[in-house]
């Protein structure tokens, strides 16, 4: 249990997780969804959910363009929707909608 409060507490991993489960998206479209992370720290949370089975990486040819890669959620990773879903509730039910929401770090 340790180790996966550890992977999910680390930075932008919810975020990220969250704007996956809608569907698949591109890079820039995955750090528009997520905003405010940069692109290092983006790049490197990619990787290490896709090193835990937790998303996956698809590269599509861009036709004479430069590759597109394009980020999907696992079958584990789609688990992680009753994860989002509980905070949602909790969320609701014991944050006030008037309080303002802070990013610390």
């Amino acid at each position: 249990m340790y180790r996966a409060i550890g992977v999910l507490q680390e930075k932008w991993v919810l975020h990220i997780v969250r704007a996956l489960l809608g569907s698949e998206k591109g890079f820039n479209e995955l750090a528009r969804a997520v905003g405010g992370c940069n692109s290092a720290t983006l790049t490197q949370r990619l990787e290490s959910l896709e090193d835990l089975g937790i998303i996956v990486k698809r590269t599509e040819d861009g036709g004479g363009k430069l590759a597109r890669s394009v980020y999907s959620l696992t079958p584990a990773g789609q688990e992680l929707q009753t994860v989002i879903d509980a905070i949602d509730a909790w969320a609701r039910a014991h944050l006030s909608e008037s309080e303002p929401t802070r990013c610390v770090g």
